[in-house]
């Protein structure tokens, strides 16, 4: 089958059109009756310096999404890496890192309000041609980001092991989890302010600079993984918590580069005077648009915590086996994270624009994208399952089991891919609300309680338990489907 390289141009048959003057709310509610702010952009070029970004019509949904591709891809391995050198601890250890990574994206979640809210409004203000309010959204958003990262790092730390207990597993197991948690969540902070500075840079079209930063903490984190968990280079053998130790120094890294390339200039997203100052007219539109994906993160992770609970009903192996499924199907996520990206930058910014049409088609091309690359993808692993699960376990039986799983996880990799992609170009526009409705509903509806009635009413097998993924992706990805085709979004103000 030939591929219409057009497919992934979002830029095919576009023109460009006259900006219009723009008025930006200040935090009294008052317009700021500024310069028509295309000039502003020109006084900028012509000093030497680049444009926020390209406009939407020069960004193909391809160039967009590629370098999150890559990006993810390079954190994917460093994980793969990690996981496998926990594997040669045991069973225990995998499931301590598995469950102890799941409690911290569930933390990290509620820090999505932040990015989430930057990428709809730093767009539309990109695409509008209104820098202004595109540095004060950047600047509004790092002091969200940083509130809510310190509140969650303060309510953690001392509550480490008792929340690796909630998942139902044996004391070593949350012994091993809880030293693993404690020493990510010490990495909150900068973490959460560095995905809040790579949101901005995505939203302003600049997809490159976050992937080299993140390549970079990532081949730290490789390194100090080998000497942590080992004890190589004169450094202590610290094991599973060796692994959590270099995670946090690797992750932390990444905030002061992106913020000395931004305050000094050398990205394409500058500061233009914005003031620092907490504004709540522009921090008060970044919540309204960002406590939907907040909480949506957050009843994801708790749904999931509910369904390893379910799986800890079977045994350590089971847990384990789920883990190392997910995280070697985790490279055939990355194009519908990439694709994802790319639909929320683009939707966003051709609605800045006044340009719903092209919004949608960058969208649907976005799509497309995602689901032919996650099924190529997600084939190859299947095929590959049993070698591929050998990296992670030398268990024969947890070996069986990964296989099962990613049997499972792989048959919906297309289900998956309109989830990631439409639910993107939804929170683009600014609809984070019914994104929380689908996840709830999925994952509350088609997959826990069909779990909890299969592993205690009926006793099934954990490949039956495992299978209601089906059932959940599925009602999800008919819900976005649905709601982005009636394009209720298209009108939606920021």
């Amino acid at each position: 089958m030939r591929v219409n390289a057009s497919f992934f141009d979002a830029s095919a048959g576009l023109c460009d059109k006259p900006r219009a003057v723009s008025r930006t709310p200040l935090s009294s509610g008052e317009l700021d009756d500024a310069p028509e702010l295309a000039s502003d952009l020109v006084d900028v070029y012509e000093e030497g310096a680049s444009p926020p970004s390209s406009s939407p019509a020069a960004l193909g949904v391809w160039e967009l999404a590629w370098p999150t591709i890559l990006a993810f891809f390079t954190q994917s391995l460093v994980r793969w890496v990690s996981f496998a050198m926990v594997g040669q601890l045991g069973a225990d250890a995998l499931a301590a890192v598995g469950i102890g990574n799941q409690f911290f994206w569930l933390v990290q979640s509620l820090a999505t309000l932040a990015p989430t809210g930057i990428v709809a409004l730093l767009s539309r203000a990109v695409g509008a041609g209104d820098v202004k309010l595109a540095d004060a959204a950047l600047r509004q958003g790092i002091w969200l980001g940083l509130g809510v990262g310190a509140i969650t790092t303060v309510a953690l730390l001392p509550l480490t092991h008792f929340a690796i207990s909630l998942y139902g597993v044996g004391d070593n197991v949350v012994q091993l989890g809880g030293d693993y948690l404690f020493w990510t969540v010490l990495g909150n902070v900068p973490l959460t302010l560095a995905i809040v500075l790579g949101a901005g840079l995505r939203a302003a079209g600049d997809t490159r600079t976050p992937l080299w930063i993140g390549a970079f903490a990532n081949v730290v984190n490789v390194g100090l993984c080998w000497a942590l968990i080992y004890g190589r280079f004169g450094f202590p053998a610290l094991g599973v918590a060796g692994a959590g130790i270099a995670s946090t120094i690797a992750g932390s890294l990444q905030f002061p580069l992106l913020w000395w390339l931004w305050q000094s200039g050398r990205l394409a997203l500058k500061p233009s005077g914005a003031s620092w100052r907490p504004d709540r007219g522009v921090m008060g539109r970044i919540f309204r648009i960002g406590y939907p994906a907040a909480f949506e993160g957050a009843i994801f992770q708790s749904g999931l915590l509910g369904f390893m609970r379910v799986l800890g009903g079977y045994e350590t192996a089971a847990i384990a086996a789920y883990n190392v499924g997910a995280q070697i199907l985790s490279l055939s996520f990355l194009p519908g994270i990439g694709f994802a990206t790319a639909a929320a930058t683009l939707v966003g910014q051709h609605l800045g624009e006044g340009e719903p049409e092209l919004a949608e088609r960058s969208a649907w091309r976005s799509m497309w994208g995602a689901i032919l690359s996650m099924c190529l993808l997600g084939a190859a692993t299947i095929a590959a399952a049993e070698p591929l699960a050998g990296m992670f376990s030398s268990d024969p039986h947890v070996i069986d089991l990964t296989v099962d799983f990613i049997w499972t996880l792989g048959l919906v990799q297309p289900l998956m891919a309109i989830e990631y992609t439409v639910a993107g170009a939804l929170r683009g526009a600014g609809d984070t609300r019914f994104p929380l409705f689908a996840i709830f509903a999925g994952l509350f509806l088609c997959r826990l309680l069909p779990a909890v009635i299969a592993a205690y009413v009926f006793h099934a097998r954990v490949q039956v338990v495992w299978s209601m993924l089906v059932l959940d992706y599925a009602l999800k990805a008919a819900l976005l489907v649905w709601r982005f085709s009636r394009g209720r979004w298209k009108t939606l103000e920021v």
